[in-house]
């Protein structure tokens, strides 16, 4: 195969993660809220989660729906059902800006 991957497709380039709509981890990082950093946090720490209203449980933390839907939008966190129950995680970009906050 020839040329650049297909758009979307992340590459590893000199070991660091390449995304088109995230070109650099420390610039997404400077645009978070506290909110947002907390629960991104949380999120990597807590394996307890469900749906609590219109927001979430997460451990003992209580995000609201905006935050998660926020987060979703710059793609740092996804929804997605492990034993039909839904579970919040990070996606590849969410790990790196949550193990550049540690």
């Amino acid at each position: 195969m020839t040329g650049p991957p297909p758009i979307g497709v992340p590459t590893r380039r000199n070991d660091r993660l390449l995304h088109p709509e995230h070109p650099n981890t420390s610039e997404t990082l400077k645009t978070l809220t506290r909110a947002q950093r907390e629960a991104l946090g949380a999120i990597a720490f807590f394996r307890r989660q469900r749906k609590a209203g219109r927001g979430w449980l997460v451990g003992d933390k209580r995000l609201s729906e905006r935050v998660v839907e926020r987060l979703e939008k710059m793609q740092l966190v996804e929804e997605s059902f492990l034993g039909g129950e839904p579970r919040l995680q990070l996606t590849i970009v969410g790990q790196a800006i949550e193990a550049k906050m540690q």
